[in-house]
């Protein structure tokens, strides 16, 4: 590595931040929500289908954000409008239609701790009004200030650990494989809270820039333990990618029910690593690289002796 690494990588880590802090802004960090859902305040499910009908089947699955229609009739159901413009109108018999109804999801609504919001729903078989009755049930939110809190310190433990101790490189190199390992766990529970969607597809859209990001910190790791200092670039580079794409889950600190597939505070310790980590590794970067850079550039001095600035001189001489 040369003595100008350690100043390259700080510009490099802060074009790499610029460009993911635009595709946040502009919405491009939008699929590490798996399957477009995000996290809310409330659980939604069916309570019933009056009258029942035989072969009629109606779930809220996602926690509530989507509504499953089994039509096991002889006829169509109809579902009349009011739900939006995905609301779909008719499905034929022996269909299945998964939905998104504005009327029963709990996406972008406030429900409270405890508070029961009734919705409903007519659908129509054959000239006779059938009604789906649902209900949004609030839950606790967690404390956000915590795990904020918790994220922050993650990473000014690494920043400060990496300025104490001799091997910071291998330091950065372990706390960024944990940040994507971490990385990888979310979009993995993410991607199985999602049922209306192919799971392959839904695991590639929701990792994102991490399908770049994730490579460079393994790859540069190993790199890292194998000796070499340059693998420290990758590391800090894919490091500072998860954290900047992280940060759209981070809602997960301020809502109680996630799409996760999983217990929620595992959810956000995995937020919280991928987040304090990745920025923590990546702040530190810079100053590690340019302490390698530095000591690379001492070594070749120090094994030239101090004969070596006299050797040409003394070529002239005979």
């Amino acid at each position: 590595m040369s003595s100008a690494a350690g100043g390259r990588v700080a510009r490099t880590l802060s074009v790499l931040v610029a460009v993911a802090g635009l595709l946040v802004i502009t919405g491009g960090p939008a699929a590490a929500h798996a399957g477009g859902l995000t996290a809310t305040d409330a659980r939604g499910r069916v309570v019933s289908v009056t009258p029942a009908v035989p072969g009629l089947k109606i779930t809220a699955i996602e926690a509530g954000a989507r509504l499953r229609l089994r039509n096991g009739t002889s006829v169509p159901v109809t579902i009349k409008p009011g739900g939006g413009t995905a609301t779909p109108s008719v499905i034929p018999p022996g269909a299945e239609l998964t939905w998104i109804d504005e009327r029963a999801t709990p996406d972008g609504r406030t429900v409270a701790a405890g508070e029961t919001v009734p919705w409903t729903i007519p659908l129509e078989l054959a000239g006779t009004e059938v009604i789906v009755t649902g209900a949004l049930v609030g839950e606790q939110r967690p404390l956000a200030p915590l795990w904020w809190l918790a994220a922050a310190l993650t990473a000014a433990a690494i920043i400060l650990a990496a300025r104490r101790t001799r091997r910071a490189d291998l330091l950065l190199a372990t706390s960024g494989t944990v940040a994507a390992a971490a990385s990888i766990a979310h979009v993995i529970g993410s991607t199985l809270a999602v049922e209306s969607a192919p799971p392959v597809g839904t695991f590639l859209s929701a990792a994102g820039i991490n399908l770049l990001a994730w490579p460079l910190i393994i790859g540069g790791a190993v790199t890292a333990f194998r000796g070499r200092a340059a693998g420290i670039l990758a590391v800090c580079a894919g490091a500072a990618l998860t954290a900047v794409f992280v940060l759209p889950d981070v809602t997960s600190f301020h809502r109680p029910v996630l799409p996760f597939e999983g217990p929620a505070a595992l959810e956000r310790l995995l937020v919280v690593l991928a987040l304090g980590l990745g920025a923590g590794v990546a702040v530190a970067g810079a100053g590690v690289l340019r302490d390698l850079a530095q000591k690379a550039a001492v070594v070749p001095t120090a094994a030239a002796g101090p004969g070596a600035a006299a050797g040409p001189s003394t070529a002239g001489e005979a």
